[in-house]
């Protein structure tokens, strides 16, 4: 199995970011059971509010690398990439190991 995990920085003040931790996990969460060999996915807010750290955390599990690489490639993981991602996140770093 393997866990894919992105941290984000994300727009605005506290109001914005909360909306774009839901907007993100609006687009992202129903992938589950689309796009095949995605076990799991879960966006989630950093709670701390500690400054300097990322505003949200996806994290998910695949099958294989190549259930990553399919989800990678996925029309609606594509497209809510272009689409949606940029709308909200200012940056990202993405990290992604097998367990």
């Amino acid at each position: 199995m393997i866990r894919h995990i992105v941290l984000f920085t994300l727009e605005g003040d506290e109001a914005a970011r909360a909306a774009g931790v839901r907007t993100l996990r609006e687009a992202l969460e129903p992938l589950v059971g689309a796009v095949p060999g995605l076990r799991s996915l879960r966006v989630d807010a950093d709670g701390s509010g500690i400054e300097g750290h990322w505003h949200a955390a996806l994290v998910s599990e695949h099958d294989s690398w190549e259930a990553l690489a399919g989800y990678q490639a996925h029309p609606e993981h594509v497209r809510i990439l272009r689409e949606v991602v940029p709308t909200v996140a200012r940056d990202k770093a993405v990290v992604d190991y097998a367990l």
